[in-house]
């Protein structure tokens, strides 16, 4: 990926070489705070905007021209908070403008967005994971309110946006019913993350004493992709939770079009069960799949239908 990225960057450089200022020797934005800007735009454009979108793109310009402006302020090389460039921060905030106009920059946008559906779809993941790490390791959850869906949030204003109660609320009516593969179909709504929330939460009511004291035991996993899996479990008086979760996800996503591992990438990987927790009969509390009498869990076939799995034994099952 860091070949590809910087083959891209000097691409995106290219094709928006109209929208750069120059002015005493000094090119605005710089390549720095231009690079800077395309891997800003990659964790903060939204699931669902399209390259031709006119209206999402202005209102993304709207955030990035509001990080780019603290940034160089922040960066101190030519602006700052307290000795304004204003030449130079209109030529930066001109050059974010005009790159996410699709009128202006279509063939960028394309390629941007062509290049990036890959990384959107491991940072869908790569959330996914953090949430079930988050629900289900020692501590406290901390799940700020907007928070339930995708979080894209760029450093303040950015991150101190309103919330979208409306779109929380509808989803938060429908997901629990809803199938796994109609949450996958539906990936870019955010659902697959307040899915996770809704169960991992529920479980966590069940299973107060667990989660407030129970051990906490790492799981090793053996196979053709074990280094892409972290696996755990937390255990307190015959209750015990599973977590398996993947990580660095971009390879086994590879031409896909949600965030779930197909089930033959993940070959003859395993997660082991501690003795006394082999034989036990496990629910996944998103997925109702249940795993019976295995000291061997098959990660394939754990994480077939959802991209995580948090698996209960029979003591927290509903």
């Amino acid at each position: 990926m860091p070949e590809a990225w910087a083959a891209a960057v000097h691409r995106w450089t290219a094709q928006n070489a109209e929208f750069r200022r120059e002015a005493d020797g000094l090119t605005m934005p710089e390549p720095e705070v231009e690079w800077m800007f395309y891997q800003a735009l990659a964790g903060a454009w939204p699931a669902d905007l399209a390259c031709d979108d006119a209206d999402g793109l202005a209102a993304l310009a709207d955030r990035m021209a509001q990080f780019m402006l603290k940034a160089v302020r922040e960066a101190k090389a030519h602006t700052s908070w307290t000795a304004q460039n204003a030449d130079y921060e209109s030529a930066v905030e001109r050059f974010t403008r005009d790159a996410l106009d699709p009128a202006k920059a279509p063939a960028f946008l394309q390629n941007f967005a062509a290049m990036c559906g890959p990384v959107f779809l491991a940072g869908a993941l790569n959330s996914l994971s953090q949430t079930a790490i988050k629900l289900t390791a020692p501590g406290v959850p901390d799940i700020y309110q907007g928070s339930e869906l995708w979080e894209l949030s760029l450093v303040d204003p950015d991150n101190r946006r309103a919330v979208d109660y409306d779109t929380c609320r509808a989803l938060q009516a429908s997901v629990g019913d809803a199938a796994p593969e109609a949450l996958l179909a539906d990936w870019r709504s955010g659902a697959l993350k307040l899915r996770l929330l809704q169960a991992g939460l529920a479980l966590r009511a069940r299973g107060r004493d667990l989660f407030a004291g129970g051990a906490y035991v790492p799981l090793s996993v053996e196979g053709d992709a074990a280094e892409h899996v972290l696996a755990f479990a937390r255990i307190a008086d015959g209750q015990a939770v599973v977590t398996i979760v993947p990580r660095m996800p971009l390879g086994l996503l590879s031409g896909e079009s949600t965030p779930l591992v197909p089930t033959e990438r993940w070959g003859d990987t395993v997660a082991m069960l501690p003795d006394h927790l082999a034989g036990q009969r496990w629910r996944d509390v998103v997925t109702g799949q249940v795993h019976a009498g295995q000291a061997r869990l098959a990660v394939g076939e754990v994480l077939g239908r959802f991209p995580v799995a948090l698996l209960a034994n029979q003591s927290l099952q509903e």
